[in-house]
């Protein structure tokens, strides 16, 4: 039912070829793709991925969702980094009662120096309401009582469709695309 409500855009790794060489979050060329989305370099993964974001936020009915989805070494659990206001996927998993999710880990802040992130930048210049980074530990679960699985991970995945159903239901109308202007009725 939710594949004919929405269209699932799911970009693979940018870095690839970074994470072979053993760097966590740069490129084979040093760059780190996570602070280069508002000027990405040409050419760059970054570049690819965000003229794509712009295309789809362009088209109808736009971007409704934007999770960047990032793995974190020194944190317990699953918690958001999400802009200032935007508290609706936060609040929604933190009630979902999911056992991996640490609503109290949760920041909402857009810093100068997360500004280039895919987050920021989506919701700041592609105007994405619902625009989050959500970090997974490589560790335990909040409780600390035992690792995560992959069966957890997946489990999370299908959380986080259910919220942004959830979310859909409740939200009103998109508005129109960036640059455009609508005309009150008279």
């Amino acid at each position: 039912a939710l594949r004919r409500r929405f269209v699932f855009v799911v970009f693979p790794m940018l870095n690839p070829d970074g994470v072979a060489l053993g760097n966590g979050r740069s490129n084979s060329t040093g760059l780190d793709l996570n602070r280069y989305w508002e000027n990405p370099p040409a050419g760059s993964e970054v570049a690819v991925v965000r003229r794509e974001l712009a295309k789809l936020q362009a088209s109808p009915p736009g971007i409704f969702a934007h999770l960047d989805l990032h793995a974190h070494s020194g944190k317990h659990g699953v918690f958001t980094l999400s802009n200032p206001g935007c508290t609706a996927l936060p609040d929604w998993l933190g009630e979902s009662g999911d056992v991996l999710f640490d609503r109290a880990q949760c920041t909402f802040s857009a810093t100068k120096g997360k500004r280039g992130s895919a987050r920021c930048v989506s919701w700041r210049e592609f105007g994405v309401l619902h625009a989050h980074t959500i970090e997974a530990s490589y560790g335990k679960i909040p409780s600390k009582q035992r690792h995560l699985t992959a069966a957890d991970l997946r489990q999370l995945g299908g959380t986080l469709v259910r919220a942004c159903a959830a979310m859909a239901e409740q939200a009103p109308p998109p508005p129109p695309p960036m640059g455009v202007t609508v005309a009150a009725k008279a």
